[in-house]
């Protein structure tokens, strides 16, 4: 009873270790209230210059004292020597641009910062202000507003060592560990050139660890030392035994969590991680890092089991695939750039995830796959892996942007990928227009041959990926009475999108394989997959439409995200 029911509790449980964002608002809905209170405060000044929809400051213009622009945009080419507060409005930055004061965008985004001067603070909200007017004054809703002073005063004073007991999640909702929970003490101490980290927890693991009939219990013990505070060097090692997820690249742990509790549909597979690991890091900035890691690891296939789910139609767990078991040696390589300008809703920049993998080892179990997808393999395996995931945004407008996404994966050398290694391009995380594991025959979404195998894993050695869509806000809104005595009593501000996708994937050591391509060829175009479709975006929450293209036979789709699609 209590493994099917610990999900309840993922709403109280906090993951300290994983929610960072580089802006004020730690992406939540409600706007602080002392936030609130200061933008009005600002906005309502007499000596401020107030301004309604759009303003533009052109090179060579200089604004003495205060700006305040209210649902905007704003576009900055000149100099404002006081502050700039935009309420509900995006700024944008064009080279050259100067704030000698404060930066405040409360329900809004900056682009631009690279190119311009900003003499004071910069802090960003992403939640709007909620206000009436009365004449040409502004007063702030408060109610449900988030009273955190105390929060932010503790974080200006800030803590430089403490000790924790954490009871937190320790990774995503799934049919294999129901709910994992982590818990165990933290250490940190900070010694101004850096800090010390240390986490020593066991992962009580809600499906299984309170089964009489087994003994199902992890571990993850952490640390590192990072000297340097924006540069500098990153060293630490870790011990574990988990369950990871495979191609945790499509979707992000909340979509698959909520999915799997609501929808009774897990969008991910997954295999047990037994071993260690070391890694060192160089800090560029705190946008850019290198990271070179070594592991030692044991591998194992894990079943699913029964965690509480919502159930639509007796719609049962899709059995979990097998593995190859094994132990490896792994080395990798992992180059990280961003500089978008916000990385939970970004207008600009470019992002760029690479990462090689050389692993040896001996499998001592082969999983079972599709017809002819490998050969027989005798001795050591020995194989080389990379992965490349580049996006870039383009702000067209204040209101447009039109983003796009290059992703490649798989097979460079050596010896067929272990399954734990393999991709896909299959569901809502790749090409929308097409269902998740359904396809059969031979299938360029998951390499499958034949009959289906068990779970139906990803079985290809090579993977290709573009996306591309365009985005414009939109900003729905319901008010009430009449100026000066005007009351908004609805908002909500996202963006519709427009989309399209493309993409396969394919072998390269299963010679007689109708899947299979030399080590030095793509498949033709007219093989890949393709869909368009269509959605409305609010940030937190986004619902689409897609069809398959490349298949008209496929029924459109309709699927719900609770992020961005890339």
């Amino acid at each position: 009873m209590i493994g099917r029911w610990a999900v309840l509790l993922a709403p109280l449980i906090a993951s300290t270790a994983e929610a960072q964002v580089r802006d004020t608002s730690a992406a939540r809905n409600v706007l602080p209230r002392d936030v609130a209170l200061e933008a009005v405060a600002l906005f309502n000044a007499t000596s401020a210059l107030r301004a309604i929809e759009e303003l533009k400051i052109d090179s060579g213009r200089t604004i003495v004292g205060d700006v305040a622009v209210l649902n905007g945009p704003v576009t900055v080419a000149g100099r404002i020597t006081g502050r700039l507060l935009a309420i509900n409005a995006d700024v944008i930055l064009r080279q050259g641009a100067r704030i000698d004061g404060d930066l405040l965008v409360v329900g809004g985004e900056v682009e631009g910062t690279g190119g311009a001067r900003i003499g004071g603070e910069l802090r960003i909200y992403h939640p709007p202000l909620r206000y009436t007017q009365q004449g040409d004054q502004l007063v702030a809703q408060l109610e449900g507003a988030a009273d955190d002073q105390w929060w932010r005063r503790w974080e200006r004073r800030g803590r430089r060592n403490f000790n924790s007991f954490e009871i937190a999640n320790a990774g995503v909702y799934n049919r294999v560990e129901g709910l994992p929970i982590r818990v165990g003490p933290v250490l940190y101490r900070d010694q101004g050139w850096g800090h010390l980290r240390l986490d020593a927890t066991a992962i009580l693991r809600t499906a299984s660890s309170f089964s009489g009939s087994q003994a199902d219990v992890g571990h993850d013990v952490r640390g590192e030392i990072r000297f340097g505070r924006q540069f500098g060097v990153t060293v630490g090692g870790r011990l574990f035994d988990m369950v990871d997820g495979i191609e945790q690249w499509q979707l992000t742990d909340a979509e698959v969590g909520l999915s799997s509790f609501l929808f009774h549909r897990d969008y991910r597979d997954y295999y047990g991680r037994h071993g260690g690991r070391i890694f060192g890091a160089l800090r560029a900035t705190d946008n850019a890092d290198l990271t070179l890691s070594y592991g030692d690891e044991r591998w194992r296939s894990r079943d699913a089991h029964n965690p509480l789910a919502i159930d639509l139609g007796d719609i049962g767990w899709r059995d979990n695939p097998r593995v190859d078991e094994g132990r490896f040696h792994l080395a990798n390589l992992t180059l990280r750039v961003d500089t978008r300008n916000d990385d939970f809703n970004p207008w600009a920049g470019w992002y760029l995830l690479a990462d090689y993998e050389r692993g040896t080892g001996m499998i001592d179990v082969f999983a079972p796959t599709s017809d002819r997808v490998r050969g027989p393999i005798a001795g050591p395996t020995r194989y080389q892996r990379g992965f490349f995931d580049l996006r870039r945004y383009n702000r067209l407008a204040p209101n447009a942007a039109l983003n796009l996404r290059l992703l490649l994966g798989g097979w460079l050398s050596g010896d067929p990928l272990p399954l734990e290694r393999r991709l896909s391009i299959d569901g809502p995380g790749t090409i929308p227009g097409f269902d998740f594991r359904v396809n059969g025959g031979t299938d360029v979404g998951t390499c499958s041959t034949g009959i289906a195998i068990s779970g139906r894993p990803a079985q290809c050695e090579r993977i290709s990926l573009a996306q591309l869509e365009y985005r414009n806000d939109i900003r729905i809104s319901f008010s009430d009475g009449v100026a000066p005595f005007r009351r908004t009593r609805f908002r909500a501000d996202g963006a519709w999108v427009f989309f399209a996708d493309a993409g396969r994937g394919w072998l390269v050591n299963a010679p007689g394989n109708p899947l299979n391509y030399g080590r030095s060829e793509f498949p033709p175009l007219s093989s890949y997959r393709t869909d368009i479709g269509a959605g409305l975006d609010f940030d937190q929450f986004g619902i689409y439409v897609a069809k398959a293209l490349s298949e008209p036979s496929e029924q459109v789709n309709v699927f719900v995200r609770v992020r961005h699609r890339f």
